[in-house]
């Protein structure tokens, strides 16, 4: 059993690598593509904190937020050059009180669709050092999803530089040619430090996850909501490939959100398996 928790945790924590091969053939050729060249709005103003000293009596009232209305995958998109930054990432990085966490919260969820990957990592490791698991396991598993997704319309590529000495080596002779030549491009992944992130908070909320399949499904089912009441309109804020094709981010967040969670299920049924 335990091993089975194991290798199941590693199969979680993966799911954002195995949904690559998706839809981004075209990213073999691509050239890079920084960040200055996409458009980001101006940053909004922070989101007041819930305190009762800055903001009264009323502060004391849990905050009610927009019910969570599904979107079409179409309309879930936002054209590139509208995507925005997130302004938050010190504070879900750095949340450790209640008062944090209450305000960390309702930065989230007054503007769900503008949290990137790396927000609700970052997020949910802060909720779960307070033993906010649930929470935490359902931002992990969204942020999961998103990075799948951004890996999807902001492709891997193959090293330019690795390019550009196999071309040079082409027109040399036999003789003067660097060995080695038939080695294959390496690829840079804009993404690599964002999976990092991932596999280093989700080990201790996939755990927890995977002690319960009642307790997964249900997190599962709320990330699920949460995801498709959503927008997409979070720029991410670290150097960026070419993006894929607008025009084909609706089938392809489609068929990520549809592997994401067939894979997630699977996993369940498994776990339901093996205690049976």
């Amino acid at each position: 059993m335990k091993m089975f928790l194991n290798l199941a945790c590693l199969s979680l924590l993966s799911i954002p690598i195995f949904l690559t091969d998706i839809n981004h053939a075209h990213a073999q050729q691509q050239k890079p593509y920084g960040m200055q060249t996409l458009k980001a709005k101006p940053s909004q103003a922070d989101t007041p904190k819930l305190t009762s000293e800055e903001n009264g009596p009323e502060a004391e009232k849990e905050p009610v937020y927009k019910p969570l209305i599904p979107l079409s995958p179409k309309d879930a998109l936002v054209e590139i050059e509208d995507l925005e930054k997130w302004n938050h990432l010190d504070k879900a990085a750095l949340a450790s009180s209640d008062i944090d966490i209450k305000n960390l919260v309702h930065i989230i969820e007054s503007d769900r669709g503008s949290v990137p990957p790396q927000g609700l990592f970052l997020a949910a490791k802060s909720l779960a050092d307070r033993n906010l698991m649930e929470q935490a396991a359902i931002y992990f598993t969204v942020g999961q999803l998103r990075l799948a997704f951004d890996m999807q319309r902001w492709p891997s590529i193959q090293n330019q530089d690795d390019i550009k000495r196999n071309s040079e080596d082409d027109k040399k002779t036999s003789d003067q040619s660097t060995p080695n030549t038939d080695t294959p491009p390496r690829m840079d992944n804009p993404h690599a430090g964002i999976q990092n992130l991932s596999t280093a908070v989700g080990q201790p909320i996939i755990s927890w996850m995977l002690k319960d399949p009642a307790r997964m499904n249900k997190v599962l089912n709320q990330a699920r909501v949460w995801d498709a009441g959503s927008q997409y309109s979070y720029l991410p804020e670290y150097e960026l490939t070419a993006p894929f094709a607008f025009e084909k981010w609706e089938k392809t967040l489609k068929k990520v959100r549809k592997t994401y969670f067939e894979r997630m299920n699977n996993v369940v049924k498994a776990m339901e398996h093996v205690k049976n």
